[in-house]
C-alpha cells in the first residue's frame, strides 16, 4: 500500500533492467499523469543524485513481499523496482 508521508510528495516509480542496466524514471504525480513523463538512463550513475541516494537506501531493504516503508524515502516494490518521494 502507497501512503505518501506528505501531501505535496511526488512518487517515482524507477525500474532498473536486470539484463541492459538501464533505469526507467516514470513521475507518477496526479498533475503529470496525462503526461506519461518517462525518462531512461543508461545507468544508475547518470541519475539525478537524490535518484541515486534513495536507491542506496531502498537497495539495502529486502524485496520480499510484503515490503515496507522507509520514511520520507520510499519503498522497494520488487528486485529492481523502487518508489521513490520526492
Amino acid at each position: 500500500m502507497y501512503t505518501q508521508t506528505e501531501q505535496n510528495d511526488t512518487l517515482y516509480r524507477v525500474s532498473i533492467s536486470n539484463t541492459t542496466k538501464q533505469v526507467s524514471v516514470i513521475c507518477l504525480a496526479m498533475e503529470s499523469l496525462d503526461e506519461q513523463d518517462a525518462t531512461t538512463y543508461d545507468s544508475v550513475d547518470e541519475l539525478p543524485s537524490w535518484i541515486q541516494e534513495g536507491l542506496a537506501i531502498l537497495s539495502m531493504t529486502s524485496s520480499e513481499p510484503p515490503t515496507k516503508e522507509v520514511s520520507g524515502v520510499g519503498r522497494r516494490i520488487d528486485k529492481d523496482t523502487y518508489w521513490l518521494y520526492q
